[in-house]
């Protein structure tokens, strides 16, 4: 079932749904813990292999300090991970969008698509899988 960014189709769950569009909406508000708030504390992360933090790592501290920490203090200028289409598989939401940037050494734009897959147990995130144009990132990164 797909649900568009803004709208929930009348007939899915809205839990799910609804704790994954708040995370994207906060992620964009600078707001990090609250983008983290649906993730289970011993959540498994999964960073695309090929990017500079890929891998995989357990729990929200790897999170915050493997993950979001080089964010915005080590490689971007500007970074968004605006969402575009919702999909609904229980237990899994999938989550179609794009990341946005720019570098912060060289200035160069970062524009590549990913999907997120999200799974849910007991109202919480207990695994999120990243995928992505991971030479797009890497590209922009080393540019200049």
């Amino acid at each position: 079932m797909s649900a568009r960014v803004g709208r929930r189709p009348y007939d899915a769950p809205v839990d799910d749904l609804d704790r994954v569009r708040a995370s994207y909406e906060a992620f964009e508000r600078g707001d990090r813990e609250g983008a983290l708030a649906p993730f289970a504390e011993d959540v498994v992360w999964e960073q695309a292999h090929g990017l500079p933090h890929g891998g995989v790592y357990h729990g929200l501290a790897a999170v915050r300090e493997h993950v979001f920490g080089p964010l915005t203090r080590d490689w971007w200028e500007t970074f968004a991970a605006p969402p575009d289409e919702l999909l609904h598989a229980p237990p899994h939401v999938v989550v179609l969008g794009h990341y946005r940037g720019v570098a912060q050494r060289s200035g160069a734009v970062l524009d590549v698509p990913f999907v997120h897959v999200w799974t849910f147990s007991e109202g919480r995130a207990i695994r999120f899988r990243q995928f992505l144009d991971t030479a797009g990132w890497n590209t922009a990164l080393a540019a200049g």
